[in-house]
């Protein structure tokens, strides 16, 4: 699957940034940002490490201490991700979308420390989005997050945060109530909290989820995933992985239609857009729904 953007990519698309970036240039009015990939990407260990500290190999905490250096792990990890963003953002930016950890725990274990990440059966259906920032055990790294965003804020930079993985009501009201814990309620000082629609649950509930939030975000490839039962990374399945089938069409129509009616933004985020004609064709037909391409 290609994931990067191609001359199959409609013109009269209008592609907004994302970070990491790609290597094309963009002109969004928003730059939308990954923290599990920047985490990955920038930060290289997993920030509740320090649970497990003593079962650690000698050389993963001599890689872990040289990375931190002289600075303390909540140091670095802020101030890296932080300066990284604010390098990205551009003068058109009306905000920097904040789109929290929504890895599972296969992509944490890989990270320095990452063992104490549980083994999941089905980790893609596992401890992730809302459920991992509830859990006592990785505090931690929903607290460090929630500090990129304020220090982003004490920058000047105007912020929304985006919450991945929504399953339903439950965690919609969960989530607002941590954030505000953080120091981040909602509509504070014009704070935006939006959620990603990764499951069927997420469009099918999105009227009423939309009381909670202020926009939506549709991650196409993780809804096509849930909506089909089919592993998108699987070769032998991929004849099977169609983010154009009616299916997972209907469930976007459904959630484009929610916030439309509420007069909410639509951000849709995918890594294979270039491939999906009939979406992008849909997507022109409703110039209300912002795109982002990414890795």
């Amino acid at each position: 699957m290609s994931l990067t953007r191609s001359s199959s990519m409609h013109p009269a698309l209008n592609l907004g940034d994302s970070l990491p970036q790609l290597d094309q240039a963009t002109s969004g009015s928003h730059l939308f940002v990954s923290l599990s990939e920047m985490i990955l990407e920038h930060v290289f260990y997993h920030p509740d490490h320090a649970a497990i500290l003593s079962s650690l190999e000698e050389s993963e905490v001599a890689s872990i201490n040289a990375i931190l250096g002289e600075q303390t792990l909540e140091s670095h990890f802020v101030s890296t991700l932080t300066e990284q963003i604010l390098a990205a953002v551009k003068p058109q930016h009306q905000s920097v979308r904040i789109d929290l950890g929504g890895a599972d725990s296969y992509s944490f274990r890989t990270l320095l420390g990452g063992k104490l990440e549980p083994s999941e059966v089905n980790p893609s259906l596992g401890l992730r989005g809302v459920s991992r920032f509830a859990h006592e055990k990785f505090v931690q790294l929903f607290t460090l997050e929630c500090q990129v965003i304020k220090a982003l804020q004490q920058q000047g930079c105007a912020v929304d945060i985006v919450v991945p993985f929504v399953r339903g009501l439950s965690d919609a009201a969960k989530v607002i109530d941590l954030l505000a814990e953080q120091g981040l309620p909602r509509g504070l000082n014009g704070l935006k909290v939006l959620y990603t629609v990764d499951v069927p649950s997420g469009a099918l509930l999105s009227e009423r989820l939309l009381h909670y939030f202020d926009g939506l975000v549709i991650n196409v490839e993780n809804l096509a995933q849930f909506t089909l039962g089919v592993d998108r990374l699987s070769e032998e399945l991929e004849y099977l992985f169609d983010p154009e089938s009616e299916a997972v069409m209907m469930l976007i129509e459904q959630a484009v239609d929610a916030a439309t009616n509420s007069n909410k933004p639509i951000v849709l985020v995918s890594n294979g857009l270039a491939q999906y004609a009939r979406l992008q064709e849909y997507i022109v037909e409703h110039p209300q729904i912002e795109i982002v391409v990414t890795l």
